[in-house]
């Protein structure tokens, strides 16, 4: 069964896509590992501090990661 993305990790997606930041970049950015941070924005992984940490650089709200 496929897994249906939550709201917080397309906002983020669209936001990255928005200013041409790749994965590598943001992690980098972050100081966070890069395969950590795409678990985190496909919705794999999640870790309230980390995805506070995107929402805060990427300037989007962190209040919709429910269904991460």
């Amino acid at each position: 069964m496929e897994r249906k993305l939550s709201m917080w990790c397309k906002n983020a997606k669209i936001e990255m896509i928005r200013r041409d930041l790749k994965t590598t970049e943001l992690a980098a950015k972050l100081d966070m590992n890069r395969s950590y941070v795409s678990s985190i924005l496909n919705g794999r992984v999640y870790s309230a501090p980390a995805v506070k940490k995107i929402s805060d650089y990427l300037g989007i709200a962190d209040s919709d990661t429910t269904t991460v």
